[in-house]
């Protein structure tokens, strides 16, 4: 045989042996995969029951419903209506932040206080709201696994962010 055949006899085993793969190994990679990168705590609480459970889009909206409740809780905004992008934008303003990521001295510093107050507001627009307003939102397991890992990032800055007081 030439070598040509040779690698095409060896792709066709090795797709043959990923298509026997069954769907409940796959979960079992992909709850796995959870408990490796899920490791807030609080996050953990708030979505695991309802990810291993299959309720994917739910299991999302609760996490950045959290982030929300966190952001609002730290920033001492419990008390307004403030919720979602303008909680984002009003607590981690690079001009007068209420939670501040670094000390805001640098370009480099302001650029990264603007980014993630950009990428928080930006995901309760893209990420909470559509699953919160539309019952029939449905996420694979796989995106769920992405989102919710994006939010286990973003808690961490959250949480390690400091308060000011103006």
């Amino acid at each position: 045989m030439g070598c040509a055949t040779d690698i095409l006899l060896i792709a066709q085993g090795i797709n043959h042996d990923f298509s026997i793969i069954d769907a409940t190994e796959t979960e079992s990679n992909n709850t796995s995969t959870y408990d490796a990168v899920i490791t807030n705590k609080a996050l953990r609480r708030k979505t695991e029951k309802l990810f291993k459970d299959g309720h994917h889009a739910r299991a999302v909206e609760e996490a950045y419903k959290l982030l929300d409740n966190t952001v609002k809780v730290k920033a001492g905004l419990q008390q307004t209506d403030l919720t979602g992008a303008k909680l984002m934008q009003t607590a981690f303003s690079p001009n007068k932040p209420l939670l501040r990521l670094n000390e805001c001295v640098s370009t480099s510093e302001q650029n990264e206080q603007s980014g993630y107050m950009q990428i928080l507001a930006g995901c309760m627009v893209g990420i909470r709201n559509p699953r919160a307003h539309d019952s029939d939102w449905e996420d694979t397991e796989e995106r769920s696994l992405q989102l919710l890992s994006f939010a286990n990032h973003l808690m961490e800055r959250i949480l390690v962010s400091e308060k000011v007081d103006y």
